[in-house]
């Protein structure tokens, strides 16, 4: 009768009040989701036994074992690479450094905790018994002694961190759906000096140490163990997180049970819990008990079992080995069966029987058809146990020469139908985890230790711009103050101090203003990026916290879609691209033809995206009437260069005249002074005179010819710009 009560609420489970009457809530509230599963604790602890071949015969043919080592690289191969970026393209510089600055510390804290061993953990615990569970932990800053007797908070071992949980020793509330589950327990076992250290000396020493670490590190609970040696004697303590009265509970249960503490919600998370829902929680569409895998075949795989034994031991028996009758001479049967190759003994007397009445061979044709038969019974169970589990022959890496390529295929793309829900579970219970390791960093990180954490750069431009403005003011001050503004060169000087002064300030803020390009932030902006990391709504609705693809598989369908994306842009743009350029469609009209195809692959809307925001962001041509204007310009200053280089060429020619003219008249002067001298020297003298003519002479044509070509080539120029304005 007692059973059948009903209670309403949790103090109707006990009688007693305040520390006392919480343990017995407690105890009852733990013993009962215990009893509920029971039955698949059972199951999953003997899978367990069965994947490690414990206590089982050595010649066990463990499919299980085999079937489960080709899943878990299926399922979780390496540690997932977070990316948590901007939930939308908004250019918002505090949402993007906001997200480098989870994703920066969220690495860090995965590599810190073994991420990945403790992932892999969680997974072999899914495939072996159906539930993995891995939880989030932070250590706060402690207090420490210093050698003068004051106090003070050390925080190097303040960090966030992810924790496997072992499935044995977490228990939850008996409800349907992880989104109605009230609580959640997590069982520790710790010695005297941890109790003493954890919740003070007083509690510490009113537990009772009821389990033993054995020599083995395993646990036994043993109420009647009598060793008075306490070092390995342990008490069982459960962590409970009530998501009703937001509090988190250390206590051990039982007749003897004891408060320890009683806090309030220390993550302030906003789901309350520190774990994600754990794996297996989707396998039962009826509660969330867990199905083992190993469940759905575990009847074939015992069958197998058997089937193996009998096959192993008839093969044992397969040996050439008879009886003889007792009349038969020893000699005869040792020549028989013993003899050498090519070896004849004389056969004594047998009386009148033949020698083959008195030998009898064991039946080996009738253990071999049993082999036989037992091997195609063997076939087909492992066959069955494939159909079932949908690990196909493509996974295993098994193929046959006489399948075709098309066979092959539909066995891959059926390994990976049954494969990806497992995969899937596994992938979005990581980020999950990582979004609760993200959210508990936040909460017990300011601004300003993330800052330093992650190296993000405070750069004050304001400072940095005042402080130059400042210092390159002083300077001209003092350079104006001994200027004299009635002196033209000082005045000339003064004003190219200043146009250096801008130089040398834009040359000063340039580095600044590079460095907020990448990771850096003005201080302005951290009160902005405070509020949006503090504030669950706004970050989640500004932040994309996911990982990347943890499934080793290949994915044939997504590459099949990428090849025929391109392979349409391809087409497309070999069959439109001549006739944009030969003006029969805009190059608008392009990229809406090039949208549209882009459309219905889901590869493409990246690409899509990016088409049209190049499209807002590409310049627009210049009219016909700027084009015209432009013309005109370069037309007049080729007209500038030309009468330009027309007055050089005039001034050269100026100045050679010159030359001849000086060269002519000293010339003349060196004659009239040396008439006294022979007659030859005289004709030496004007046959040298006449060389200097026509040397001079042939330069000035070669110049004048060179200016005329010159003046054609530009007029040419001017008239072929002229037609293409016109046109």
């Amino acid at each position: 009768m007692q059973a059948n009560i009903q209670v309403e609420n949790k103090e109707d489970l006990t009688h007693s009040k305040g520390d006392a009457g919480l343990v017995e809530i407690w105890t009852k509230e733990i013993e009962n989701a215990s009893n509920y599963e029971k039955k698949w604790r059972d199951e999953a602890d003997a899978n367990f036994t069965v994947y490690n071949n414990e206590g089982q015969s050595e010649d066990r043919y463990n499919v299980f074992w085999s079937n489960t080592q080709t899943l878990r690289p299926l399922l979780f191969s390496r540690l997932p690479k977070t990316n948590i970026t901007q939930r939308f393209l908004d250019s918002s510089e505090t949402n993007r450094i906001a997200s480098e600055m989870m994703e920066r510390s969220i690495d860090l804290y995965l590599k810190d905790s073994d991420a990945e061993t403790v992932i892999s953990k969680c997974r072999d615990d899914f495939l072996i018994g159906g539930r993995g569970v891995a939880r989030v932990c932070y250590d706060p800053e402690e207090e420490v002694e210093l050698e003068d007797g004051t106090k003070e908070m050390d925080d190097s071992e303040k960090k966030c961190r992810i924790e496997y949980v072992d499935w044995k020793d977490f228990r939850m509330s008996t409800d349907k759906e992880w989104c109605n589950v009230q609580w959640i327990a997590f069982r520790h076992y710790k010695s005297r000096d941890e109790l003493i250290e954890d919740f003070g000396e007083k509690k510490a020493n009113a537990v009772e140490l009821n389990a033993t670490r054995l020599s083995d590190n395993t646990i036994s609970n043993n109420k009647n163990k009598t060793d008075s040696n306490e070092l390995f004697k342990m008490a069982e303590v459960w962590e409970i997180w009530d998501k009703e009265s937001e509090s988190v509970l250390f206590l051990t249960i039982g007749g003897s049970g004891v408060l320890l503490s009683n806090e309030e919600d220390p993550y302030k998370l906003r789901d309350f819990f520190p774990v994600a829902s754990p794996l297996g929680s989707n396998s039962n569409p009826i509660d969330l008990r867990p199905i083992p895998l190993y469940r759905q075949y575990k009847t074939q795989a015992e069958e197998l079992n058997i089937i193996d034994t009998r096959i192993r031991s008839l093969v044992e028996q397969c040996k050439v080995t008879g009886i003889y009758s007792s009349i038969a001479e020893a000699s005869d049967m040792e020549g028989l069966f013993n003899g050498n190759d090519g070896s004849f003994t004389p056969m004594l007397s047998t009386g009148n029987q033949k020698v083959q009445d008195l030998i009898m061979f064991k039946p080996l044709g009738e253990i071999i058809a049993t082999i036989s038969q037992l091997n195609d019974r063997k076939d087909r169970v492992i066959f069955s146990i494939r159909d079932i589990t949908g690990i196909s022959d493509i996974v295993r890496g098994v193929t046959t020469a006489s399948e075709t390529a098309t066979a092959q295929q539909l066995k891959g793309n059926f390994a990976i139908s049954r494969i990806q829900p497992l995969q899937k579970e596994l992938e979005f219970w990581t980020r999950d985890l990582i979004r609760l390791l993200c959210e508990l960093t936040v909460e017990n990180y300011t601004v300003e230790e993330l800052a330093q954490m992650t190296q993000l750069k405070i750069v004050d431009i304001k400072a940095i711009e005042k402080a130059e403005q400042l210092k390159l003011d002083a300077l001209l001050n003092e350079a104006k103050s001994l200027t004299d503004p009635n002196n033209p060169e000082e005045v000339a000087r003064l004003e190219q101090m200043n146009e250096q002064a801008k130089n040398q300030f834009q040359k000063t803020m340039k580095k600044p203003l590079e460095d907020l390009k990448g990771y850096a932030i003005t201080p302005e902006q951290i009160p902005e990026l405070e509020k949006l990391i503090k504030n669950d709504k706004l970050r989640t609705f500004a932040i994309d916290v996911e990982t990347d693809s943890t499934i080793k598989i290949d994915q044939q369908q997504e590459k099949t879609d990428r090849i025929e994306y391109i392979r349409s842009i391809s087409e497309f743009s070999n069959s439109f691209f001549p006739m944009v350029q030969a003006g029969i469609i805009t190059p608008d009209a392009f990229k809406q033809f090039m949208l549209f195809i882009s459309k219905p692959f889901k590869v493409g809307r990246n690409v899509e995206e990016s088409l049209i925001a190049q499209e807002e962001q590409e310049p627009k041509g210049p009219s016909a009437e700027e084009m015209l204007a432009q013309a005109e310009m370069e037309i007049r200053q080729q007209e500038l260069q030309l009468k330009a280089q027309k007055q050089a060429t005039d001034a050269q020619f100026t100045q050679q005249e010159l030359d001849i003219k000086k060269a002519a008249l000293l010339q003349e002067q060196a004659i009239h002074q040396d008439n006294l001298e022979f007659e030859d020297s005289n004709k030496a003298a004007d046959r040298e005179h006449q060389l200097v003519k026509d040397i001079t002479g042939a330069r000035t044509a070669l110049m004048n010819a060179q200016a005329m070509a010159q003046t054609e080539n530009l007029n040419q120029t001017i008239r072929d710009a002229n037609k293409q304005t016109f046109v």
